[in-house]
């Protein structure tokens, strides 16, 4: 993945948080291109289960502030979030590193991210930036 200007959301804050997050992905994806994806699982799924919850108490707190009228649905959008890379941690924790498993949540995180902040977040910004 790569972190381009349609990706910017217009709020410092949130975009500084999506670019780490894009990183750690990409960090997956690396491991993955040199075979030690499934080394490297482990610990993208533990950043993501603890930055998550920073990053989307912040992006919250900023939807709250401005008063964003769609605040709860993303607050949904956030909470499938978590359950999913929870439901993934499960399955590393039951069927161990596997390719598949591997190859499932790099199609997962990048789907879900790339559409999240082009769709979702975007809206927040614009929001935030027409007042």
């Amino acid at each position: 993945m790569k972190w381009t200007d349609d990706l910017s959301v217009g709020v410092e804050l949130i975009d500084t948080q999506h670019k780490a997050l894009i990183d750690a992905v990409n960090e997956l994806f690396n491991a993955c291109s040199k075979g030690l994806g499934r080394k490297k699982i482990s610990e993208t799924l533990e950043f993501l289960q603890n930055y998550v919850v920073t990053h989307f108490s912040d992006e919250e707190a900023v939807q709250r502030k401005s008063g964003y009228p769609e605040y709860a649905n993303h607050k949904k959008l956030h909470a499938e979030f978590i359950k999913s890379v929870t439901t993934y941690s499960q399955r590393l924790e039951t069927d161990g590193p596997s390719i598949s498993l591997v190859a499932d949540f790099n199609s997962f995180v990048t789907n879900w991210l790339i559409y999240h902040i082009s769709r979702e977040d975007k809206k927040i910004g614009q929001f935030i930036n027409s007042k």
